[in-house]
């Protein structure tokens, strides 16, 4: 078979995948992006408008929101309009392939799915959805320990889910939560190291979200004037699973997201190296490190013997005076040159992905247009999501004259003024 038929073969057997996530057929996507509105998703910029319109107030605040006054989160879209990528021509491009090995696994692109925590609450049964729609696109998923699906569900449902954490600094809680995981069958575990305390977002606190749920008249007030959101979603969920947990975040069932006796999911002061490192010695699988912005940091990682890095400043969503992954990203590769390096921030085209891989990254991933998709279509929505971002990354390999996504190394990258 000559390369040209394997990269044909490649890309068919990709996009048959995404018509299998997305319900077999064109009439199965459109369902999954709410009937007749799948012409509104032309890009991953288009989803939020629409979720904005049909979510409670609190959810979307949520989902969208930002620390302080959104410096941040508008840094990490800006740092992609700094740089372009010079095109060569007559390369014979049918031969371009977008596959790429992150972690000793294939996957169709190097393009994955962000934890996102309480995706069970605000979509019926999204973490699963979500983890399906990747196992059918073959792209990474990560689980997040702030979730309401248990573990062992969804690593049934993908395998190849990556699980990540929040974990305290107390070393028997540690062992038991990695004994969790491992039992659970994950083979990678991403730890997030950038929450000490928990975080607070304005934007939020406004519009009365807060996990654990405070019920209040400004949130029940808000739910009422979205009965369809009510019914079909918290509804569902509440006749299948009555009040949800938050399963993950804990070695046995964490507090119900109605618990009045815990405090905000999240944060951890004590945890430091010397827990990763016990992580280390207890975990067999990959151990990735989420949320790392210093090129120190990275090498300490590497010195620890981690897998690889998330360079990530968590969407922005924890303080609003930090660099944006982008910009981090340069020094991190220069300190650790065979370590691999995910980013996740501000990726919205496949030009950003390629943007990533030209500065030294091995792959993004992207959070909330993602879950966003599938929280207005469920499965068969983020499926036509992961569909438009795989068109795009091979229409712009093709334009870009790139056979490998790595090719976009080799003098292809140009800063603008």
């Amino acid at each position: 078979m000559t390369s040209s038929s394997r990269t044909s073969s490649s890309r068919a057997r990709m996009a048959q995948r995404g018509k299998r996530g997305a319900g077999g057929d064109r009439r199965g996507v459109e369902r999954g992006c709410d009937g007749r509105d799948a012409w509104r998703y032309q890009n991953l910029h288009d989803y939020a408008p629409v979720a904005r319109r049909r979510l409670p107030r609190a959810l979307y605040a949520y989902v969208a929101g930002a620390a302080g006054d959104g410096r941040a989160l508008e840094a990490n879209r800006a740092a992609f309009a700094r740089w372009c990528l010079i095109p060569h021509v007559l390369r014979g491009v049918a031969g371009r392939r977008a596959d790429a090995t992150i972690l000793g696994r294939a996957y169709a692109m190097p393009v994955g799915i962000s934890a996102f925590g309480a995706a069970g609450v605000i979509r019926h049964d999204a973490d699963r959805a979500m983890a399906r729609a990747a196992r059918a696109a073959g792209v990474p998923y990560q689980l997040s320990a702030n979730s309401i699906t248990p573990m062992e569900e969804v690593i049934a449902d993908n395998p190849d889910a990556w699980f990540a954490a929040y974990l305290p600094g107390d070393a028997s809680a540690i062992a038991r939560m990695v004994a969790r995981v491992a039992r659970a069958g994950f083979g990678t575990l991403v730890v997030t190291v950038d929450l000490p305390v928990a975080a607070r977002r304005e934007d939020e606190a406004r519009a009365g979200y807060a996990m654990p749920l405070r019920p209040s008249a400004r949130l029940g007030l808000d739910m009422l004037v979205h009965p369809r959101w009510v019914l079909g979603q918290m509804g569902r969920t509440l006749l299948k699973r009555g009040v949800p947990h938050i399963e993950n975040i804990a070695p046995g069932r964490g507090p119900s997201i109605f618990a009045r006796d815990v405090g905000a999911v999240g944060g951890a002061a004590d945890f430091n190296w010397d827990s990763v490192r016990a992580i280390r010695r207890l975990w067999g699988g990959k151990l990735v490190l989420k949320g790392i912005l210093a090129a120190t940091d990275a090498l300490h990682a590497r010195d620890i013997g981690v897998d690889g890095i998330i360079v990530s400043n968590h969407g922005a969503r924890l303080s609003d005076t930090v660099i944006a992954p982008l910009e981090a990203l340069p020094a991190i590769r220069a300190a650790c040159p065979d370590m691999t390096i995910l980013l996740d921030g501000g990726v919205r085209r496949a030009g950003d992905a390629i943007t990533a891989i030209a500065l030294g990254a091995d792959g993004v991933m992207i959070g909330r247009p993602f879950f966003f998709a599938t929280i207005l279509g469920g499965q068969a929505g983020l499926a036509h999501a992961i569909g438009l971002v795989a068109g795009e990354l091979d229409r712009e390999m093709a334009f870009l004259g790139l056979l490998d996504l790595k090719e976009s190394r080799d003098g292809r990258l140009y800063r603008r003024m």
